[in-house]
């Protein structure tokens, strides 16, 4: 059977380039080809105070519905790092400046030549290698294949007591998969929807951030290193999918049709560049779409309207889901002073914001209410419900039946795997597509994610590809950042 994306949705995906017609199972052929050649077997104050919580491993805002709610299944898919812009210190100091009639400082950037950037990702191998090592040692400490790969994978992974990755109740279907696919010889295949484009909060990413930076290269490699060390203990093989789902959420939150498509043809690319060949795969989301797809989706919205209304769990799911998408949903403000105190009224923070912003901003707020019930159903009636991860599976040549599903958001039985290396600046559960890249210079430079408005305002330095222009990361130094923190221990006191 052929599914053909010819849905309104699609073509809003889509703009003006035709959707991919994918017979169910064939492979996601022009991602395919780009990394399989080889051959396949089948943020300073954004850091642990500004994310709200001590806890590396407990980043996650998600909210457990329980067993007594109509409809658990509009579990909420906020997480905490996706609003963290509003407790972020250096945006009620960009307020403050703004105020007083300055401006954002201006990035001051430098451009590195190939060599160095050579040297750069070099240093992500560095910088990643204890944590593959330590999935080597997880996975040691068993003797039974099927209880080493689900160690290895708890060990790459964060937030497991929200997961619940020791609750046999939670986990027994993934628990059934995993020693399916250890019997039978099969391919590891962890399936994940994550990002594929840069959220549009210029606070966030800034002007820099439309294209892959090292933020999605450091998750990459994290990645990359879970299915080597797989692959160690599982002679079948093993791969990580990500389905990119920005391309899905062009109408709610008003991702660019045209960044999310440039955003994946670059990461494709990218992958080689990193020396990944198929240990992660990339798929081509809108490829797999359903012809029904847009349909389901207009019908779904009143379903989760009318639960929201009848079911005090899902309305307050729905509620901190906005408040999340406050800060990922395109505002449309083009002035970066603009926008500072536009976001830091839609933070809680008005006094002094010009009438003008701060209605606007109210205004934003109740946009964003309005569109978190198409953002739900896209999520469980469109993903979920339409078994678009398994149309992916399938289409790349696996098997949906014995795929093991990931998240980025914690939920009962599906693991969240790391996408940076836990310090100050890489906090784990800040995804790539809501933050820049940043190096920290020391003795062992380090890697992690921060948003634009925390290295603007601290003065570091942009570091772009000399030969196109393309931002890479934000360098500091480590005193920087211990001043950094100082400060912000000042501003919560």
């Amino acid at each position: 059977m052929k599914f053909k994306a010819t849905s309104e949705l699609t073509s809003v995906a889509l703009g003006d380039q035709q959707s991919t017609i994918v017979p169910g199972g064939t492979r996601d052929t022009e991602a395919h080809r780009a990394r399989h050649s080889g051959g396949a077997s089948a943020a300073g104050g954004v850091a642990r105070r500004t994310l709200g919580t001590d806890d590396p491993t407990d980043l996650d805002g998600a909210t457990e519905t329980g067993g007594a709610s109509a409809a658990p299944r509009y579990q909420s898919a906020v997480t905490q790092p996706a609003a963290a812009l509003a407790k972020a210190p250096e945006l009620l100091a960009a307020k403050q400046r703004v105020l007083s009639g300055g401006r954002l400082p201006p990035p001051w950037a430098r451009f590195a030549e190939p060599a160095e950037v050579d040297a750069f990702l070099g240093e992500l191998d560095q910088a990643v290698r204890p944590f593959e090592d330590s999935l080597r040692r997880a996975g040691a400490r068993h003797g039974d294949r099927a209880a080493q790969l689900k160690a290895i994978i708890k060990k790459a992974s964060i937030q497991t007591s929200k997961t619940r990755f020791e609750d046999p109740r939670d986990m027994a279907e993934f628990d059934a998969r995993l020693e399916q696919v250890a019997r039978r010889g099969e391919p590891v295949v962890l399936a994940m929807p994550e990002g594929g484009g840069k959220v549009p909060v210029p606070l966030k990413t800034g002007r820099f951030g439309r294209e892959p930076d090292f933020a999605e290269f450091l998750g990459l490699k994290m990645r990359a290193a879970l299915a080597r060390v797989l692959r160690e203990f599982h002679p079948g093989g093993a791969h990580v999918v990500v389905v990119p789902d920005t391309c899905l959420h062009t109408r709610d939150m008003g991702f660019s049709a045209q960044e999310t498509r440039r955003h994946l043809r670059q990461l494709w690319r990218d992958l080689s560049r990193l020396g990944i060949r198929d240990e992660v795969i990339v798929a081509d989301t809108l490829a797999y779409l359903p012809g029904e797809w847009d349909l389901v989706i207009q019908r779904s919205v009143a379903e989760v309207v009318a639960s929201i209304a009848a079911d005090r769990a899902v309305k307050e799911a729905a509620a901190a889901q906005a408040r999340s998408l406050l800060f990922i949903k395109e505002c449309g403000l083009s002035d970066e002073d603009e926008a500072v105190l536009f976001y830091a009224a839609a933070a809680g923070y008005p006094e002094g914001v010009p009438a003008r912003l701060a209605a606007q901003a109210r205004e934003f707020q109740a946009e964003t209410e309005r569109v978190t019930p198409l953002y739900m159903a896209i999520n469980h009636h469109g993903i979920r419900g339409l078994g678009l991860m398994e149309r992916v599976v399938d289409g790349l040549g696996f098997s949906s039946a014995s795929y093991l599903r990931a998240s980025v958001h914690a939920k009962p039985g599906c693991p969240r795997p790391a996408l940076s290396v836990f310090h100050a600046l890489a906090p784990v559960a800040l995804l790539p597509m809501h933050a820049l890249g940043v190096r920290v210079i020391d003795e062992t430079p380090r890697w992690g994610l921060s948003f634009d408005v925390v290295g603007r305002m601290r003065g570091w330095q942009a570091v772009c590809e000399a030969t196109t222009g393309r931002f890479l990361f934000y360098e500091t130094t480590q005193q920087d950042v211990e001043m950094g923190a100082a400060s912000d221990e000042r501003a919560a006191a």
